[in-house]
């Protein structure tokens, strides 16, 4: 998947969207709900710590609603594959919820793919 330019935010994680196979081999993912984990999961990876951008920032960035991304999460914390682990005070001064990637479900996606894939084909 290409790169797509943010208009605000700091680091390698603000700038882009890495799709991994284990996101949509291994977990199933497509659409939006991909595209929302895959940011997640970029920022949680990139900083080491956890997704705390803002849902309109998000929605800016992929291109989707405001409304979609709030649908998307929801989701995902619902699936397991994300959580919740408190909050976060964005520049502006709003306060946003912090998000960390639940662990187990990656390992079994990637668990999935390597038994497919020649295993250093893929790196999360």
């Amino acid at each position: 998947m290409g790169s797509r330019r943010a208009n605000k935010g700091n680091g390698k994680a603000a700038e882009f969207v890495k799709v991994y196979r284990f996101m949509t081999e291994g977990m199933g993912l497509q659409g939006t709900l991909l595209l929302v984990y895959a940011r997640i999961f970029g920022f949680c990876k990139e900083t080491g710590g956890s997704f705390w951008e803002s849902r309109r920032g998000t929605a800016e960035f992929l291109g989707i609603s405001v409304r979609q991304v709030n649908r998307d999460m929801r989701r995902l914390e619902e699936d397991g594959l994300i959580e919740a682990i408190g909050e976060w005070r964005l520049p502006n001064g709003r306060i946003s919820k912090r998000y960390e990637v639940t662990e187990e479900p990656v390992r079994k996606a990637l668990n999935i793919v390597a038994k497919r894939h020649d295993p250093s084909l893929f790196d999360p």
